[in-house]
């Protein structure tokens, strides 16, 4: 018995299947984007041809953080703001923004007001930009960007990355957050789903392999009194009490509250002999 590291908690393309099956047999408008992922063609392209995104980021989700104030509105700096600091990360990042938010105008609501937005210059230069470099999805009109995102994150972009890994190795030279690629960037609990979609179990573990949360102080208008940001990122090591067969027997592995993160409590079964 002995400290062990845990296993690394990649979702393999089988583990992504049932998520992405049980999202397809949904009969609804929000799913018109299905078949264009099932059939594996990338979110968007670029001058040199097919684009790889490391990371999905739920561009509505970052645009309300924090905006639940008398000044609040759907910010897009605080979008570019995000953008940026992935970037520095050595990460390409697809924004994924519901149709409504990238035309000049549009309702939104705050508390128990709601009120029309009109995109100043700079606003609209941020969507542009963004829509330029190839980086923006819009997702069709009536439909729920939510599923775009969640379905996306399990698509392994097959044309586009042309058989290349974009998995993060942990001891990457780089800096790189270790771990499967694309990753998702949002604070979004998705309360409306998590019982919806898959068991229970296997949701959590798509949260804790995909899922990167992230904190900043809130912006008003163009401005932020700090500008640092912070990211929890996906879990590169499984949590899970794991067993693994051997020529030998069983290794079972456990976590220990007070280790490290990727440190396990190993226990070996000897196999019986016949």
């Amino acid at each position: 018995m002995f400290a062990n590291h845990a296993f690394n908690s990649h979702h393999s393309q089988r583990e992504g299947k049932p998520f992405t099956a049980i999202v397809g047999k949904l009969n609804c408008p929000d799913y018109l984007l299905v078949p264009y992922l099932l059939s594996c063609q990338p979110f968007g392209k670029s001058s040199k041809g097919l684009t790889r995104f490391s990371l999905l980021t739920d561009g509505a989700n970052v645009a309300y953080y924090m905006q639940n104030f008398d000044q609040g509105s759907f910010n897009f700096y605080q979008l570019q703001f995000i953008v940026d600091a992935l970037e520095k990360t050595n990460e390409n990042p697809l924004v994924i923004l519901p149709y409504k938010y990238c035309t000049n105008s549009f309702v939104i609501s705050m508390g128990s007001k709601s009120y029309r937005q009109v995109l100043s210059r700079e606003e609209r230069q941020i969507v542009d930009k963004l829509t330029k470099k190839g980086q923006l999805y819009r997702v069709p009109a009536r439909c729920l960007d939510d599923y775009y995102w969640m379905l996306a994150s399990v698509s392994d972009q097959t044309r586009s990355r042309r058989s290349m890994d974009l998995d993060v190795a942990h001891d990457n030279a780089d800096g790189r957050w270790p771990g499967t690629r694309p990753m998702l960037v949002t604070n979004d609990q998705m309360r409306d789903h998590k019982l919806g979609l898959l068991e229970p179990r296997l949701f959590r573990r798509w949260i804790s392999c995909y899922i990167v949360n992230y904190s900043f102080t809130a912006f008003v208008g163009a401005e932020s009194v700090d500008r640092e940001i912070g990211f929890s990122t996906a879990d590169f090591f499984s949590r899970e009490i794991q067993s693994n067969e051997t020529s030998t027997g069983a290794a079972w592995h456990f976590p220990v509250s007070d280790w490290n993160l990727d440190d396990r409590f190993c226990i070996r079964i000897p196999a019986k002999r016949e």
